[in-house]
């Protein structure tokens, strides 16, 4: 395997998994191959990964008997979230594997390598409506941690990032006040994601962030991270570096 890429979930899931934070069942089913090679292609997707993965994914759900979050070391392609990351029944897994090497060959100028698929637990979110492509919007935040401490923090889903692609479906009239519900940050949990947060600064160095959701159960768990300098922030963060700052606006609005 080459070398892993600190933004991939190889890198930094081993080192925060024991930390005592509520996460997802996680499992991983490395790739050796350049699945990229394969658009042109999909019977050339090796066999014997497919059988792997299809026999993990069974295992997380239970024999399909719950859906699955599937994604790559580096991205979940979520805002397509029912050709990606959502799989709901077995027979779907291999399309939803396909698209996700679209999504990575399409990310950055020259792609993303895939060097594992990440198959979890799928945790019901505690969501208010559904954008993009078929995308629960629910209630996440994003925390830099840098030096040790929590240097900001911000709801996950701004406004004006938020669009609705998919055919037939219509948003709430009151999808703005649903937002700005699930964006309400309050002392409580700031409390608890400013602990967590710093518990993962014990062990990783630098600068980061790290992202959390809460689900139906009103527990957050932390589902992802990267490093600090390539995360987003909103455009009026002080935080906010200005290289990104412009992209940022261009994404907001």
């Amino acid at each position: 395997m080459s070398e892993v890429n600190k933004n991939s979930m190889l890198y930094w899931f081993p080192k925060i998994k024991d930390l005592g934070i509520p996460i997802p069942r996680t499992f991983f089913v490395v790739v050796k191959e350049n699945l990229l090679e394969c658009l042109d292609n999909p019977g050339k997707f090796p066999k014997s990964l497919l059988e792997t993965i299809e026999a993990v994914a069974k295992t997380v759900t239970f024999n399909f008997k719950r859906p699955l979050f599937l994604r790559t070391d580096q991205l979940s392609g979520k805002h397509h979230w029912e050709k990606t990351c959502y799989v709901e029944k077995a027979e779907d897994l291999f399309a939803h594997i396909f698209q996700l090497i679209e999504e990575s060959a399409s990310a950055d100028i020259l792609g993303k390598p895939i060097q594992a698929f990440v198959l979890r637990e799928f945790i019901e979110l505690d969501w208010k409506f559904k954008a993009f492509g078929g995308m629960p919007v629910a209630r996440e935040r994003r925390y830099f941690i840098k030096g040790g401490q929590v240097i900001c923090h911000h709801p996950y889903w701004v406004e004006k990032a938020i669009k609705f692609w998919q055919k037939n479906y219509t948003p709430p009239k009151n999808w703005r006040q649903l937002l700005k519900e699930l964006n309400t940050e309050t002392s409580e949990e700031i409390s608890i994601l400013t602990e967590y947060s710093k518990k993962v600064a014990t062990i990783m160095k630098g600068f980061w962030s790290v992202d959390f959701a809460m689900g139906k159960d009103g527990t957050w768990y932390l589902i992802d991270m990267a490093l600090g300098a390539d995360s987003w922030h909103p455009s009026d963060c002080p935080n906010c570096p200005e290289k990104l700052r412009k992209q940022m606006q261009i994404y907001e609005g």
